[in-house]
């Protein structure tokens, strides 16, 4: 299935979580997500976990939090 990650589109299987598309994506993203040096929001601009699933079409944005 196809999401986007920071205007990226990216194939992932599905069943897939954030983390599968932000590895896919970045695997220096996907660190720096799991470290908390970044946070990623769905097209709605919420904050996601990343081990919530994924869905057909998702948007992700991977930014920096603000200080």
């Amino acid at each position: 299935m196809k999401v986007t990650v920071n205007d990226v589109v990216i194939v992932v299987h599905r069943g897939a979580t954030v983390l599968d598309a932000l590895r896919r994506y970045s695997p220096q993203a996907a660190e720096r997500v799991l470290t908390g040096a970044c946070r990623v929001e769905d097209d709605h601009g919420y904050l996601v976990a990343t081990d919530g699933a994924l869905s057909e079409g998702d948007r992700l944005t991977v930014e920096d939090p603000p200080t």
